[in-house]
């Protein structure tokens, strides 16, 4: 039996023998993460926003073109205790720690869970809402070895809403980012080796 067709993990994709899913604990982050996504998206086997909704309790999941779509990103920006964003690390953006000190309360982060130039029309959607965009001050090498960057700076979903949390001063966001790139690590990993790649750096980093 081809590896394609062998038996996956309903959650994290992998193949069963090699499914990651055990050593996930759930952790909670005071900032709320709301993945903008569709169905196509998830059903890529190498997404990797879904790892996101594994491992963070405080999130939510809008798929994009979905009937009521808009009302439900609209319900999600009404919350008031926090601050809506859209993360699209590209200039111009703002500094979200700066939003979270000028506002007293936690972020509500719209992340697009899509490749880069889906993004980009995504956003374009998006654009009758006056949220403000943030992005990243500096943007880590990506670990994300499954393919190859189309552009420096451009990370996975995965990384890039790992290392904003890094960038917001909350308490504890070390400990929670540590443990979730160490399953990420594990992950790829995994991912790399079914498909027959290797990658002597793979780490957890």
């Amino acid at each position: 039996m081809s590896k394609s067709r062998q038996e996956r993990c309903f959650l994290c994709r992998l193949i069963v023998q090699e499914c990651i899913c055990r050593d996930i604990t759930p952790l909670w982050t005071e900032h709320r993460l709301t993945l903008l996504t569709n169905k196509r998206e998830e059903n890529i086997l190498s997404n990797t926003g879904r790892l996101l909704r594994l491992m963070l309790q405080n999130n939510a999941l809008i798929y994009l073109g979905k009937k009521g779509w808009e009302k439900e990103i609209e319900e999600e920006i009404a919350r008031s205790e926090y601050t809506p964003v859209i993360f699209f690390p590209v200039t111009p953006f703002s500094d979200g720690q700066e939003i979270v000190e000028e506002k007293g309360k936690p972020l509500n982060i719209i992340v697009l869970d899509t490749n880069w130039s889906s993004a980009r029309r995504w956003l374009y959607k998006l654009g009758s809402m006056e949220i403000k965009k943030i992005g990243l001050r500096t943007a880590p090498p990506s670990k994300y070895y499954l393919r190859k960057q189309s552009k420096e700076g451009n990370l996975c979903t995965f990384q890039a809403v790992t290392s904003l949390l890094e960038e917001l001063e909350t308490e504890g966001s070390g400990s929670v980012t540590s443990n979730m790139n160490k399953i990420f690590a594990l992950w790829v990993k995994s991912m790399a080796k079914e498909r027959g790649l290797a990658f002597p750096q793979l780490e957890s980093g």
